[in-house]
C-alpha cells in the first residue's frame, strides 16, 4: 500500500520540475540529457537524505504515532505549500498593480530587468513584499516564469554548471515530504527510485509540451497541484494505509 503513497509523493515532488521543463520547452532553451539527468540525482539525493532522516525518527515511536505524526507532517506542507502559492501569487498581482500605478515597462514579469528597473525608477516601491520578491530570484520558482536567467551564457542550452541552483532549488523544495514519507515509513529506495525517475520524465515531457504545443504551467498551478497531491497523500496515509 505504501507504493501508492510513494507514487503519489514522486509525483508531487515533480510537478515543479515538469513546470520548469515546459518553460525551458516554449522558450526553446534546451536541456541536455547529461543536465537532466544531473537534475534528478539531486532530487533523488535529496529525497534519499530526507527519507533517511524520517525514517530516523520514525524509529523512536510506536506505529500508530509515527502514521499519525507521518501523515500530518504530509499534510501540513502540502497545506503550506499552497498558502505560500496563495501568498506568492497576491504579491506579484500587488507588485504588477504599482508597477503600473508608477508607469513602469515590465517586458518580463519579475525578472531580473525588472527588478532592477523598479529599483531604478521608483525606489519608493522598495517595501518589504518587494524585497521578499528579490530573494525569491534565487529560488525555481524564477525559472519557470524566467527560463533564460538559467542560460547564464546565451547559447540556447543549459549545461550542468548553469542547472546547479535550479536543481538544488527544486529539491529543497521537497525535503518535507520527503522527511513525511519516512517517518509513514514509505520505502526508502522505492521513493528514491521513483523521484529520480519521474524528475527525468517531468522534465522531458515538459519540454517536449512546452516545444510542441507553446503551452505553460504557471508557478501558481505547480505549487497548487503540488500541495493538494502532499495533502491527498497524507489523508490516505492515516485513513487506508
Amino acid at each position: 500500500m505504501h507504493l501508492i503513497s510513494a507514487f503519489l509523493l514522486a509525483f508531487s515532488a515533480n510537478v515543479d520540475n515538469l513546470a520548469v521543463g515546459i518553460a525551458y520547452g516554449f522558450k526553446k532553451i534546451k536541456i541536455g540529457l547529461s543536465t537532466n539527468l544531473f537534475v534528478a540525482f539531486i532530487s533523488g539525493l535529496g529525497t534519499y537524505l530526507a527519507t533517511s532522516v524520517g525514517e530516523d525518527i520514525s524509529k523512536s515511536l510506536n506505529i500508530t504515532v509515527a502514521n499519525f505524526i507521518g501523515s500530518a507532517v504530509l499534510v501540513g506542507v502540502g497545506v503550506w505549500v499552497i498558502r505560500e502559492t496563495l501568498k506568492r501569487e497576491r504579491k506579484k498581482t500587488k507588485m504588477l498593480l504599482r508597477m503600473q500605478q508608477k508607469r513602469i515597462p515590465v517586458k518580463t514579469r519579475f525578472s531580473s530587468p525588472s527588478s532592477r528597473a523598479v529599483m531604478e525608477e521608483s525606489p519608493a516601491i522598495m517595501t518589504e513584499d518587494f524585497s521578499q520578491e528579490i530573494i525569491r530570484e534565487f529560488s525555481y520558482e524564477t525559472y519557470i516564469e524566467n527560463p533564460a536567467k538559467a542560460d547564464i551564457d546565451k547559447s540556447g542550452y543549459i549545461d550542468i554548471r548553469e542547472s546547479i541552483a535550479l536543481a538544488f532549488g527544486l529539491t529543497f523544495n521537497n525535503l518535507g515530504s520527503g522527511i513525511g514519507a519516512g517517518i509513514s515509513e514509505v520505502n526508502l529506495i522505492v521513493m528514491t527510485l521513483l523521484t529520480f525517475i519521474f524528475s527525468v520524465l517531468a522534465m522531458t515531457g515538459g519540454y517536449v509540451l512546452g516545444d510542441r504545443f507553446t503551452t505553460k504551467l504557471s508557478g501558481f498551478w505547480a505549487g497548487t497541484i503540488s500541495g493538494f497531491l502532499m495533502i491527498a497523500t497524507g489523508i490516505y496515509e492515516y485513513f487506508v494505509v
